[in-house]
């Protein structure tokens, strides 16, 4: 099986039906994920069996994804998602920025093959809109890090900061390139020149040798992170906080498979641990 993450920002003049259309389509075909319907697009990420994955990607095309926007990655045999599921939102990223579909479609865009020329220019920043638990699994070379706790919280970074980025190019990224693409309108805004990385880190990985990417890929869903090869990565969910944790944080003493790790130890009580007992038994039987 393979696993296709894929957006298009489109106006979808009936969601619910468009939801029930995807339900129909999918219907005994065994594909695992889910898949956000809005009026502003589609978003998802689903496991596919390898016999149906051209069929799939050609019928989400036909509902107006766009092939650039289609990412493939590995799938190594454990479950990655339990269900199937179409879910109807505001939004498909949230971010309460206010944008109209007609501003998404303004934005600029740098290939990945063009990313590391483009921002190994001295007058260029890079600027990671992604979560701050994100960027600790990895991230680019001399990025800045916003230390963000949800995309919501980037609106107001920009607020606080745009000044700093005034008079300079910025090449923004993000895992695969649904948050940049609010991201940068909402910067253009401010009147920062703002440029993103096509189809984020996980085009780069797959189009180029990722030379400037420094770690893995936070992903959200079992596998918790990729490699350059788009292969399962060393990171580990933490299910005591639900945090992302690097091996070198699993060789904390304060870790502890199931139950704790340094972001949460010091916080952790018996009634928490009992309950995280449950869960890994939970855990155990889905993996």
């Amino acid at each position: 099986m393979r696993v296709i993450a894929f957006y298009s920002f489109f106006t979808v003049s009936n969601p619910e039906l468009l939801k029930e259309k995807i339900n129909l389509h999918f219907l005994f075909k065994d594909i695992k994920g889910s898949i956000l319907v809005s009026k502003e697009g589609l978003n998802g990420t689903i496991a596919v069996p390898l016999h149906i994955e051209q069929k799939t990607i050609d019928y989400l095309m036909s509902l107006g994804v766009v092939k650039e926007n289609i990412k493939m990655s590995n799938f190594i045999g454990q479950r990655i998602f339990n269900e199937f599921k179409v879910k109807l939102k505001k939004e498909i990223v949230t971010s309460n920025f206010g944008l109209k579909i007609s501003e998404i479609k303004k934005n600029k865009f740098i290939d990945p093959q063009k990313w590391d020329k483009f921002t190994n220019d001295k007058n260029v920043y890079i600027l990671d809109v992604r979560n701050d638990y994100e960027f600790k699994i990895g991230h680019f070379k001399n990025a800045i890090n916003p230390k963000i706790e949800t995309f919501k919280d980037f609106k107001n970074y920009i607020k606080k900061n745009n000044k700093k980025f005034q008079n300079k190019k910025v090449g923004i990224y993000c895992t695969g390139g649904i948050r940049c693409e609010k991201a940068g309108p909402l910067m253009e805004k401010y009147d920062i020149d703002t440029y993103q990385l096509k189809g984020g880190v996980l085009k780069y990985f797959e189009d180029t040798l990722a030379n400037l990417w420094k770690g893995e890929c936070f992903v959200f869903d079992y596998r918790v992170s990729l490699n350059k090869k788009l292969s399962q990565g060393s990171s580990k969910l933490c299910y005591g906080c639900n945090m992302p944790l690097t091996p070198t944080e699993r060789n904390s003493p304060k870790y502890e498979e199931g139950y704790s790790c340094p972001i949460c130890f010091d916080n952790m009580t018996e009634k928490k641990r009992r309950s995280l007992k449950d869960k890994r038994e939970h855990w155990k039987k889905i993996l």
